[in-house]
């Protein structure tokens, strides 16, 4: 299975505490991947290496066989669906749409997302007239709208109705029918295995294990992502020295 991003034993620390411990994983390309821990496990963390807001203290983040810091700016094949959205105060909803589809050429898409995301009755409306429903749908608009190898989504469905999220899975599958691919983090496990096809399962900042459904469910007796993450996580955390585990207690 060809990659198109990997984690080549990637540490991170934030005052002497370690958030990613030699993190090392790869995500397949033209696939919708699920990047599963809990609270804590380093998802967010490993999510702000990959678009470079943050670097490691060791290891090497590949992009297609390439130090993804040397990719010029102006290049940068990732877009990015944050969970908590950013946008310009100062701007409308239509005037976000017009200012990054003419960045990267998309005008051609904005009515069609206007039209499935229902924002319509919104497009003159400036973000803090909003719901954290449709600030998200702005964000994810905007992220669609730029030119991009790889989507990757921090809790993309917080705060919308069932409609909406039904929309939103359409267009990952689609970004995967016209051979993108897609990262897709949330704590919605059934929703991950609904629409994943791959899916990279993390705690305390490690890999637990990689691979499709079948993969990770062979020979055992675990059918779900939910349970498997579970029953890993457990065995993870029966692994802590008896030291560590009467400190935890106390």
């Amino acid at each position: 299975m060809k990659s198109i991003l990997e984690f080549d034993n990637v540490s991170k620390s934030f005052d002497n505490y370690g958030v990613l411990n030699s993190l090392s994983f790869t995500i397949p390309e033209n696939k919708i991947v699920g990047l599963v821990g809990a609270n804590g496990a380093g998802k967010t963390t490993s999510i702000r290496h990959m678009i470079r807001y943050l670097t490691p203290d060791s290891g090497k983040i590949l992009y297609k066989g390439n130090d993804i810091y040397s990719i010029n700016d102006a290049d940068f094949p990732i877009s990015f669906i944050p969970d908590v959205p950013i946008y310009y105060e100062e701007l409308s909803v239509m005037e976000h749409l017009a200012f990054v589809s003419a960045m990267y050429n998309t005008q051609s898409k904005v009515k069609s997302l206007i039209d499935r995301l229902e924002m319509g009755k919104h497009l003159d409306k400036v973000p803090y007239q909003l719901s954290k429903g449709t600030r998200q749908k702005l964000s994810i608009m905007c992220a669609s709208l730029r030119q991009y190898e790889l989507l990757i989504a921090d809790e993309p469905f917080s705060g919308l109705d069932p409609q909406q999220i039904s929309n939103l899975k359409d267009i990952f599958k689609e970004n995967k029918d016209e051979g993108k691919t897609v990262l897709l983090s949330t704590h919605l496990l059934d929703m991950v295995q609904s629409l994943c096809d791959y899916y990279i399962l993390i705690d305390n900042g490690v890999l637990m294990a990689q691979g499709t459904l079948d993969e990770l469910t062979a020979n055992s007796r675990w059918s779900t992502i939910e349970e498997l993450y579970l029953y890993l996580r457990n065995k993870n955390n029966d692994q802590t020295s008896p030291d560590e585990s009467e400190n935890q207690e106390e």
